[in-house]
């Protein structure tokens, strides 16, 4: 399968080499490979350090440099934007000047709030209205305005929630997950299946029962993303994945390439 929600050293929160993330897809034979560094322009917003926005040209020549060294491997650019209302000008700029073969658009705070993983987001409020207050954001975020194609890692509030509730069932919140899923569908983005869930007691992010019913609902849209920060989390959960979709009747998966989705057998 297709890995591409990868960071390395040109994002904020990764140490790891490019370079290693191509070893090891050549080791495990595949042929295509998807960066997908961070740029998120909505912590700017709330005042967070110019860290948080990677270096996009010191970016696009590294990804040059790997088709060049690598051309037994083909090494996609995406990029992950921190989604936020405000944030849309800068993103439609971003779109305009780089060659992004994808945009993740993927929802991480929310104004006043933070981080939606963060304690500081949960207080002061029952878990459940927290994660409404979530997924409203991410509703929103279906509908932005600039080209993006995957929605990432819904469900990413609980990932590292704990204990009684923390674990997000699409029974819990159907009337907010079909909003977002027929969203999702009706303007042929894709949904991408995060293989790295966190303690929050999920498989994937969205989890099993979410996917099932974006699939119930006509979805064929699907990406497959790690969301690895270090190569030996590069490909997580691969088999685990491969083995559900084939149980619920998927047999491809799709990435994007200059922006137009691929469809590959699984």
């Amino acid at each position: 399968m297709v890995d591409v929600h990868l960071h390395t050293k040109i994002s904020f929160d990764s140490k790891e080499e490019p370079e290693n993330y191509i070893k090891r897809a050549k080791e495990l034979g595949v042929k295509t490979i998807g960066f997908s560094e961070h740029y998120d322009f909505d912590a700017f917003l709330d005042g967070e350090k110019d860290v948080t926005l990677a270096d996009l040209d010191r970016y696009t020549n590294y990804i040059e440099k790997l088709n060049k060294d690598y051309p037994d491997v083909e090494i996609l650019q995406g990029i992950e934007f921190g989604y936020r209302k405000e944030a849309e000008p800068k993103y439609k700029e971003l779109l305009q000047n780089y060659p992004f073969d994808y945009v993740i658009n993927s929802l991480h705070t929310l104004p006043n709030r933070g981080d939606c993983y963060h304690d500081k987001f949960f207080e002061g409020k029952p878990l459940k209205d927290s994660y409404l207050e979530y997924f409203k954001g991410v509703l929103e975020s279906v509908n932005a305005d600039y080209d993006y194609q995957i929605i990432g890692h819904i469900g990413y509030v609980c990932r590292y929630r704990t204990g009684e509730g923390s674990q997000i069932k699409y029974l819990d919140y159907s009337d907010i997950l079909d909003e977002i899923l027929k969203a999702i569908i009706s303007k042929d983005k894709c949904l991408e299946i995060n293989t790295s869930s966190g303690v929050g007691g999920c498989t994937f992010l969205p989890d099993m029962d979410i996917i099932e019913r974006y699939i119930q609902l006509g979805g064929k849209l699907l990406s497959f993303g790690s969301d690895a920060h270090n190569s030996n989390n590069y490909y997580k959960n691969a088999q685990m994945l491969k083995d559900f979709l084939k149980q619920v009747g998927v047999n491809e998966l799709y990435y994007y390439k200059d922006r137009q989705p691929i469809a590959y057998k699984i």
